[in-house]
């Protein structure tokens, strides 16, 4: 038998179940798990700007970049925005889906004089803020199905809202 045919067959073969396999283990994380329909997010045809998503008749702009809590609050500033108020199931879900598994900051902050998370629209937040520690007094959200405190002077990505024209 030609052995460069059978070893060339094996590479082939070798390859397909690596990429099936890789496949098959990003594929939820790409596109939604579940019997979840796909949603189109771009903003071709929508009100927003482009390189922003649309969910909801709001517009979202995940960062690529990363910069302290805020340094990313006055970035979105400067695009007529604020850092994203993730208050609904929904959106907690629609932004997930899109970010992978980096972490992003949102528009959440501790209160310590009344001890409470509030959003940067001042109104209170009513869920669950895990891996709080003392210093750790923003939240972001992504790596994890959760809400994580984190410090407000490291680094991450963050997300910009902002309405519908």
């Amino acid at each position: 038998m030609n052995w460069h045919m059978i070893i060339s067959g094996l590479i082939v073969v070798v390859l397909k179940i690596v990429g099936m396999t890789l496949f098959l283990l990003y594929f939820p994380q790409i596109f939604g798990s579940g019997n979840v329909s796909f949603i189109p997010t771009n903003s071709y045809g929508t009100a927003c700007p482009r390189g922003w998503d649309f969910n909801q008749e709001r517009c979202f702009l995940l960062s690529t970049s990363e910069l302290s809590w805020k340094k990313s609050r006055d970035f979105c500033e400067t695009e007529g925005s604020t850092l994203a108020i993730v208050n609904t199931p929904e959106k907690l879900k629609f932004l997930q889906s899109i970010t992978g598994a980096e972490k992003y900051f949102i528009g959440l902050l501790y209160q310590h004089a009344e001890k409470r998370w509030r959003w940067i629209n001042n109104s209170i937040f009513t869920g669950n803020v895990t891996n709080q520690h003392q210093d750790f007094n923003c939240v972001t959200i992504g790596l994890t199905k959760t809400y994580d405190a984190a410090s407000c002077d490291v680094n991450y990505r963050w997300i910009c809202e902002k309405s519908v024209k």
